[in-house]
């Protein structure tokens, strides 16, 4: 897992090989990490692939802890991006993922868009209008006009859900 942050390829290369041959939910956050830390290239995508198809469970609860915690700003959009890639359904957090997503740049919140969309029902109603209020505070303090339309879907999605 150490060679995933190596400054030598092709470490990084045999690290990726063998997280996909024989990888575990131990895989995952050092995966994601590296992903965050590299710059754009053939093996930061090839991280990216992987993480958009773990299909490890816990692994939802690895990236919405990310999330959280605000240590990987930098990839929210690819955090909210492998969430659904992945085929998670994290209604439980919609309301951390309203936040998230109202919180970036356009990609972010298209993100953020597509994981509410796919959502059918969410369970506690407090998430819903948390959801709902943070949709509702950006689109109050918007400044970026592109936002606006996703902004204004990601509510009329979450106003389905409440009903």
């Amino acid at each position: 897992m150490k060679d995933l942050n190596s400054k030598d390829d092709k470490k990084v290369k045999a690290a990726l090989d063998l997280a996909d041959k024989k990888g575990t939910i131990d895989w995952v956050l050092p995966l994601l990490h590296a992903f965050r830390d590299r710059p754009e290239g053939r093996l930061r995508e090839v991280m990216r692939e992987m993480l958009s198809s773990v299909k490890l469970s816990d692994a939802e609860d690895l990236f919405i802890s990310e999330l959280e915690s605000g240590d990987s700003v930098s990839i929210n959009a690819d955090i909210l991006s492998f969430i659904w890639s992945a085929g998670f359904n994290p209604s439980h957090k919609l309301d951390l993922v309203s936040q998230v997503a109202t919180s970036g740049d356009f990609r972010t919140a298209m993100e953020g868009l597509t994981i509410i969309e796919q959502c059918e029902s969410v369970e506690d109603e407090r998430v819903v209008l948390e959801s709902i209020l943070n949709v509702r505070t950006a689109i109050e303090s918007n400044t970026d006009k592109s936002l606006l339309p996703l902004y204004t879907a990601m509510l009329e999605a979450l106003e389905k859900l409440s009903l």
